[in-house]
């Protein structure tokens, strides 16, 4: 998200930020210059700016970076974590960028002209167009483009509403993450309304995110009378999540007109969404109950499903047992009612990549996987016009991720939260157990059992010490800093 919107010289004070956090024991100026290939001048300015900067969002002395002979250490106040620091910090910096600025200005508010939005944010029209040109290129993927005709009843943004819609789920969670309210329109009871689906497994982090979803629905259906309305076609898949854990959008609402809202609609939409981005809403026992029926279904998605599973299995010689295969089902043709439905390619937020993985290691067959996915689902008719590189790149990655599937018994008790989407958690779990094998590891839903927290936001925690900040769920050296993190853990587990 950092790169979406912040300037290069924020983004490299947000990196170093973040490298000295990961760096424990200390990191040196070397080890700095080498990171990011920049002269010793460059990285004791970076440094001095930084420092300025943390003293700008906490209070003074609360987040210092301190020298120890030749190591930089960050030293936090007991009362901070990593993640939240790390939130707090990308969310400054992405604040004061201008194109999040106009961005989010449209979002929240509707202009008759761009005279009126520079002057509500206090800058030159000849700015405020530069970064429209910007905009409107980072809403291509939605289908959207910011317009000020007069015509446009109460909003600034042109395309369907289901998009809008994706927009808002995606775009406020990853620039927020909990650290803000970011809906200041809305009632302030808003904040607490029970949550429309279940929340019995879904971390702190999770249920934040889930009222952000909400929040963005009321203001959009309640307050700018933009209500959804879906395809019979998508329905037809969407009922059977909703026959077995129905989504309860406006039942906690009070003294509030409904009558221009397509409740149903609005809540499969919300339902299926919220699936496709957050993991863990549905329990074991509900995901059996829905991909049983989907399976005997009849219905075109639900059949490809079941072919392109056994061809993955067949084709790569891998096994699953029975709950395993229930299990992969339902990710799989979330993924696909996804891509034939939606479509909307949001790459940096899918996977933190683009393309071609910048981390080849997660997977000597990536471009295999890659292959599989254009031959398979490239050439359904009922898919192939979304089928588009990122989409490829989302399911060559979920694919990965099915094949790591393995029996899951543990001791060590983990905990796994991950923002961009609904398989990651498989995949950090599935990957995991691949290393660490399954007498020594086992995994909760309860943050505040777990042995360790494993999570890119901040899930209430009161310490450091079970937490592994984890943002970059394809990147090697996140990822050798995890390992290295369990595998402390596991040597304490067993040697108390």
């Amino acid at each position: 998200m950092e790169t979406v919107f912040m300037k290069k010289n924020e983004t490299l004070r947000f990196e170093l930020l973040k490298q000295l956090l990961y760096a424990k024991a200390g990191t040196t100026t070397q080890q700095m210059m080498d990171s990011f290939n920049i002269s010793s001048k460059t990285f004791y300015r970076y440094k001095k700016q930084l420092v300025d900067d943390l003293d700008t969002v906490f209070i003074h002395g609360q987040v210092t970076i301190k020298k120890r002979k030749l190591f930089y250490i960050v030293e936090l106040a007991p009362s901070l974590t990593f993640s939240y620091v790390l939130d707090s910090m990308r969310l400054y910096y992405i604040r004061i960028s201008q194109k999040f600025s106009i961005l989010e200005a449209l979002l929240k508010r509707h202009y008759i002209s761009v005279e009126a939005l520079a002057q509500d944010l206090n800058l030159s029209p000849s700015h405020v167009y530069s970064n429209l040109t910007f905009l409107n290129k980072l809403l291509r993927p939605f289908d959207l483009t910011i317009s000020f005709s007069p015509s446009i009843y109460k909003t600034n943004f042109q395309g369907a509403e289901l998009n809008i819609r994706a927009l808002g789920f995606v775009l406020f969670w990853n620039v927020y993450k909990g650290v803000e309210w970011p809906f200041e329109k809305t009632p302030s009871s808003y904040q607490t309304l029970p949550l429309a689906v279940n929340d019995q497994r879904l971390s702190p982090s999770q249920q934040t995110r889930l009222r952000y979803f909400q929040n963005v629905t009321y203001w959009r259906a309640l307050y700018r009378k933009k209500s959804l309305t879906l395809s019979q076609e998508f329905k037809d898949y969407l009922v059977y999540f909703e026959t077995v854990a129905p989504t309860k959008l406006f039942s906690s609402l009070e003294n509030v007109d409904l009558e221009q809202v397509n409740e149903k609609d609005e809540a499969y939409f919300f339902g299926f969404l919220s699936r496709f981005l957050i993991a863990n809403i549905d329990s074991v026992e509900e995901r059996q109950v829905i991909t049983q029926s989907l399976a005997q279904s009849k219905l075109p998605l639900a059949e490809l499903t079941t072919c392109t599973l056994d061809k993955l299995l067949a084709k790569y010689k891998v096994r699953l047992s029975s709950d395993s295969y229930l299990e992969n089902y339902y990710l799989l043709i979330i993924c696909l009612i996804y891509i034939r439905f939606i479509g909307i390619n949001f790459r940096k937020f899918l996977v933190d990549d683009t393309t071609v993985s910048k981390a080849n290691w997660f997977s000597s067959d990536e471009s295999s996987y890659r292959s599989f996915v254009k031959e398979t689902l490239g050439k359904e008719p009922l898919l192939r016009k979304h089928m588009n590189a990122g989409l490829v790149s989302f399911m060559a990655k979920f694919f990965n991720s099915i094949l790591k599937s393995g029996e899951r018994e543990a001791k060590l008790l983990i905990f796994i939260q991950h923002s961009n989407n609904h398989f990651i958690y498989d995949f950090v779990k599935n990957n995991l157990l691949t290393i660490f094998g399954d007498s020594t590891l086992e995994f909760t839903f309860d943050v505040d059992d777990a042995d360790v927290i494993i999570s890119d936001a901040f899930e209430g925690e009161d310490s450091n010490e079970r937490t592994f900040h984890f943002e970059h769920s394809h990147d090697q050296i996140s990822w050798r800093e995890l390992i290295l993190f369990i595998s402390g853990k596991i040597y304490a587990l067993h040697n108390a």
